[in-house]
């Protein structure tokens, strides 16, 4: 009857070990930070992996200030997707920059995005008045939410922000408000000049 129990207790102190050494390859040990802080606007979106790229930082996460194309889903690839104009953060994700995204969404426009038709669950998130978890088939949290309710992000993040849909100083206000830094800040003007 001892010698089962002993086993059991031995099988679960193997699976927490196991847990805590996979936790430790795959989590922090595998972030790769910016040196300094540094905010660089860019004429296109794509450019932004390219700074991102350069920069060398990999399993971050992104506050995104932009609309977000992906809510339908990509079916459609052959291989590996090739970076265009119009899937920076699914690129950025399969080249293993990005391991976590929140997704701002203006706080005006919060019903019609919960309104948008979406091949992804939209789950509503404890403690965020206004956040929704969409799954996402690559395994990426993603965490839609509107500037109002954006909660404290203990690490530093990454952020993008399209200026064609937020004001890039109002962003930046917020991002200091609710204490959340960046080694990284790409701005994508669009239309705006």
């Amino acid at each position: 009857m001892y010698r089962h129990k002993t086993v059991w207790s031995l099988a679960a102190t193997a699976l927490l070990i196991a847990v805590i050494a996979v936790d430790n390859n795959h989590g922090t040990g595998h972030r790769i930070f910016a040196p300094g802080r540094e905010t660089v606007t860019v004429a296109s979106p794509e450019k932004a992996y390219h700074v991102w790229q350069h920069k060398g930082v990999k399993g971050r996460t992104l506050v995104l200030f932009d609309r977000y194309p992906h809510m339908h889903g990509r079916f459609n690839y052959e291989g590996e997707p090739q970076l265009e104009h119009s899937n920076l953060i699914e690129y950025s994700i399969f080249q293993n920059v990005i391991r976590k995204l929140y997704f701002i969404v203006p706080d005006e426009n919060w019903v019609e995005f919960l309104q948008q038709p979406t091949t992804k669950v939209i789950k509503p998130i404890a403690g965020l008045e206004r956040g929704v978890s969409l799954y996402d088939l690559n395994g990426l949290p993603m965490i839609g939410t509107t500037p109002s309710s954006l909660p404290h992000i203990p690490e530093q993040v990454l952020v993008y922000i399209n200026g064609d849909v937020f004001d890039a100083r109002q962003a930046q206000d917020l991002l200091t408000r609710k204490g959340i830094s960046s080694d990284i800040t790409v701005i994508y003007q669009g239309n705006r000049k």
